[in-house]
């Protein structure tokens, strides 16, 4: 709703701030759960943020121009909330009264999808500040690509509001000098400095000088006092006129007017109902739980809405006199839906052939690219090795947009969370490391399971047969890791034809993260995998001729090594099939009847993979039944290696044969 304009009472913003306090320790009261001090020392921030610069509109919280507000410090999550309720999202006080428990429009930490603008999932430190930049780089991509077609369509800013913690882990740095290199300038920081960790002062921790910090990540910095109304409103349109992405820094006072005041004692732990009052008796606000000043929040709304509302109407108006395919484009973009739309892959597979999978997913990538302007991605600095190069694209980089090379250094947690920005932002995107490595970005993994991002993860060099750089470099437990992690689908394929197959299903899925996985040595393109049948997570690759004798399963270069096998057993009288399982996810989705047909009930079952045991454990028998790997490696040539973990085709057939006989 609008009010007539009119001169604000002097006291209006402060009532505004003092509504958006008591909210957000009455729902944590409610809850006798969450973090008190952040929320009464931070919201002149938010207030400021969203009552005078955020581009938002409650009514359409996926409007495709509006600005995005990551909070990063998502431990201060019942003050956004308090704070969208202000400003007018679909939250009921009810909802703010169901804070932290099961079901609610208000869990513990923000979380996609289940609070309309919440625009990711935070909690884990670093993680939001560090996916923002990725949100910088899909706006400016956006921007670019529809300029070019003289269609002003995406000008937004992406907000963050980081703690201490944040600055703290180690991705964030990778993140913000990455975002200096780049020049994002529509990426500002609000850092909420209030000097104390859960476990004390952050002297005793953090002592970096964050002006000079920051500045020597080529950021603009501006330092404000975070009560003071002016001086943020101030800062934040200085930022705004930035040529380099701006920081914040909001030296606060972390539980404001509570008796615990700049202490770590109200960092974490509810405030007692004595202590409520006496707050509350500061800030004016009658202790009654969950109190509202309806002038306050109706004034909060009429700011943004005065602000806001013609902007919006116009855009939406503009919108609506383009093309049928733009706005299909966009349509996509606001849904979040992932999927690419040509899916022709042009790319011969000559039965003949051996090829390295890096190699045929290098052809793949480029084919995909080729056609799709919304698909782009890098390497964590291992774009020669790994073959992830978009020959046919330029690099991104503070002069070009348009560059669809994502060029993230040794970077591999920051790639991780900047791929979550990028989904976030509408445009499909993939990175790479080895598999080794994975481990450096499963935090933001993680978070895009949960999000249920179509990000494409790629991951090389993926076992002991990598040889001479040792065990550092050779993976054993990462794989079981991943096939662990609800809502990823991770794919080992074979051979060309199944690497087809890996990334027609990856890049036809709206939503869902999926991990290819790929080996650096070459294997033989077989005449009887399928590009077809990976839908289906596992099928037949050779048939028994008459009884069956015994089952092999495996995955990767090992099925090579299986087929081998299974040949040379035949010759000695056993009747082998050996199944392909490139993707264990799909294959468990698949009806019982199809699993029975593959895998009869009594049938003996062997896994052949040079990766942990614990993956297989539900196919077979025993233990004497899975060829795995549940050791560090060697330094060593592959044929050494195989040789001592009892991979040689030879010593697969002693153990097989003394288990069938």
């Amino acid at each position: 709703m609008f009010l007539k304009p009119k001169e604000q009472p002097d006291n209006i913003e402060s009532k505004i701030v003092e509504n958006l306090r008591a909210l957000s320790i009455d729902m944590i009261h409610e809850a006798n759960s969450g973090h008190p001090g952040i929320c009464l020392g931070a919201a002149p921030i938010l207030y400021t943020l969203y009552a005078k610069h955020l581009r938002v509109n409650s009514k359409d919280s996926k409007w495709l121009n509006r600005d995005r507000f990551i909070l990063s410090a998502g431990h201060a999550s019942s003050l956004l909330y308090a704070t969208l309720y202000m400003a007018g999202f679909p939250l009921e006080l009810e909802d703010l009264k169901q804070f932290r428990k099961i079901h609610s429009k208000t869990p513990g930490h923000p979380e996609y999808g289940i609070t309309e603008g919440i625009e990711m999932t935070t909690g884990p430190l670093g993680e939001g500040i560090s996916s923002a930049v990725g949100m910088a780089i899909g706006e400016a991509y956006l921007r670019e690509y529809y300029q070019k077609q003289n269609k002003n369509l995406f000008h937004y800013y992406t907000y963050v509001f980081c703690s201490d913690g944040d600055l703290m882990e180690g991705s964030s740095y990778e993140a913000l000098s990455l975002a200096g290199t780049l020049k994002l300038n529509q990426l500002i920081v609000l850092y909420d400095s209030n000097k104390i960790s859960l476990d004390g002062k952050t002297t005793q921790t953090f002592t970096v000088d964050m002006e000079k910090y920051f500045q020597s990540l080529n950021w603009n910095t501006i330092t404000v006092d975070g009560e003071d109304l002016i001086a943020l409103d101030n800062a934040i349109s200085k930022a705004k006129t930035s040529n380099l992405p701006t920081i914040i820094i909001a030296n606060t006072t972390i539980g404001k007017y509570s008796k615990w005041e700049g202490t770590n004692q109200v960092h974490g732990t509810p405030l007692t109902q004595e202590d409520i009052t006496s707050i509350k008796n500061k800030l004016n606000i009658r202790d009654i739980p969950f109190t509202v000043s309806s002038e306050a929040k109706e004034e909060m709304q009429a700011m943004i809405e005065n602000r806001v509302q013609k902007e919006y109407e116009n855009y939406q108006a503009y919108v609506e006199s383009l093309d049928e395919d733009t706005k299909k484009q966009l349509e996509k973009i606001k849904e979040n839906d992932l999927s690419l739309e040509d899916l022709n892959i042009h790319y011969e597979v000559s039965e003949a052939e051996t090829e390295s999978l890096r190699e045929s997913s290098h052809k793949i990538l480029n084919s995909l690219a080729e056609n799709n302007s919304f698909f782009l991605g890098g390497s964590a600095d291992l774009s020669s090795s790994i073959l992830t190069r978009l020959d046919q694209e330029g690099d991104f980089s503070s002069d070009n947009h348009l560059g669809r090379n994502l060029n993230y250094g040794v970077r591999e947690h920051a790639m991780g969370a900047i791929m979550n920005g990028i989904s976030l932002s509408g445009i499909r995107n993939f990175g790479a490391t080895y598999l080794a490595f994975s481990d450096f970005l499963k935090p933001s993994l993680r978070l895009a399971c949960q999000m249920n991002l179509a990000n494409i993860y790629i991951f090389s060099h993926d076992s002991i047969s990598v040889g001479k750089d040792g065990p550092t470099h050779q993976p054993v437990e990462q794989l079981v890791s991943l096939r662990a992690t609800p809502n990823l689908e991770v794919f080992r394929p074979a051979d060309a034809n199944e690497m087809i197959g890996t990334y027609k299903i990856v890049a036809s899925k709206k939503q869902g993260p999926s991990a290819i996985i790929l080996g650096r040595n070459s294997t033989k393109v077989k005449v009887d995998t399928s590009i077809n049948d990976v839908g289906k997570g596992a099928y037949i690759v050779k048939k028994e001729a008459n009884q069956l004798s015994a089952i092999f399963i495996s995955s990767g270069e090992e099925l090579d090594l299986a087929l081998e096998v299974a040949l040379e057993l035949e010759q000695k009288g056993y009747q082998i099939r050996v199944i392909s399982m490139p993707c264990m996810e799909l294959f468990q989705k698949q009806k019982p009847s199809y699993q029975e047909e593959l895998l009869p009930v009594g049938a003996k079952v062997f896994v052949i993979e040079a990766s942990s045991s614990y993956s297989w454990n539900q196919y077979v028998y025993n233990q004497n039944y899975l060829i795995t790997v549940d050791q560090f490696g060697y330094s060593g040539s592959k044929e050494e290696i195989f040789k001592e973990f009892g991979f040689t085709k030879e010593q697969i057939i002693e153990k097989i044969e003394n288990l069938l006989r």
